[in-house]
């Protein structure tokens, strides 16, 4: 990734999460969203590889998510639920282009299956009316991650970004459903910034190396 474009992340990042005290504000999704419309401009700007327009639709789905979250209309949670479910599937196709099941990764990709399984199976008695959505949901992020740790490519950037992502929607789904917890925000927007830009700028990175 230009060193300009994380530069401008960073930039975007912090002033985000320093007027999260105010949040929601007017105009608070464009702040929040505005991180990610940098990593999609960085994508749209690379030169043309195999699984380039996956990335840049599950960058846009992210995006999509961080509005309707933000917005909080009724409903809004479950959208922005499948908004992050369909950006996980494009994840799903674009680390499958590099996927390479190596019988020496089960000891990996098993806690990549039992720690969301059982993130599902604590948090289940308070899912409400939700407890299929999510569960759904669970299976599709457990199911990126299960891919991001079979990848073909020797870096880790990918591997990290999707562990991140798994540790910002596990404190969400925390704070939500079983203890909310005034420093949870922060840690969820910590995390899900810093597991987008992993996996955006280790993708550009392997493909720019090829």
């Amino acid at each position: 990734m230009r060193q300009i474009f994380a530069i401008l992340f960073a930039l975007t990042v912090v002033g985000f999460t320093a007027s999260l005290p105010a949040a929601p504000y007017a105009g608070s999704f464009a702040v929040k969203v505005l991180p990610i419309v940098l990593l999609f401009a960085a994508a749209v700007a690379a030169r043309p590889f195999r699984g380039k327009f996956a990335l840049c639709a599950a960058i846009v789905f992210s995006g999509a998510g961080d509005v309707i979250l933000d917005l909080s209309f009724e409903g809004s949670f479950i959208f922005g639920l499948a908004a992050f479910l369909i950006a996980h599937l494009w994840y799903i196709g674009l680390f499958g282009l590099d996927i390479a099941w190596n019988k020496l990764r089960p000891l990996a990709t098993l806690p990549a299956i039992l720690y969301p399984a059982g993130m599902a199976v604590f948090l289940w008695p308070h899912l409400g009316g939700l407890k299929i959505p999510v569960a759904v949901y669970v299976a599709v992020i457990a199911t990126m991650l299960v891919f991001a740790i079979n990848r073909r490519s020797a870096g880790k950037s990918v591997l990290f970004g999707a562990i991140f992502f798994l540790a910002s929607d596990s404190i969400l789904a925390i704070n939500k459903f079983y203890s909310p917890q005034p420093w949870a925000r922060y840690a969820i927007m910590a995390t899900y910034y810093l597991a987008q830009y992993l996996i955006v700028s280790g993708i550009l990175r392997e493909k720019n190396s090829q």
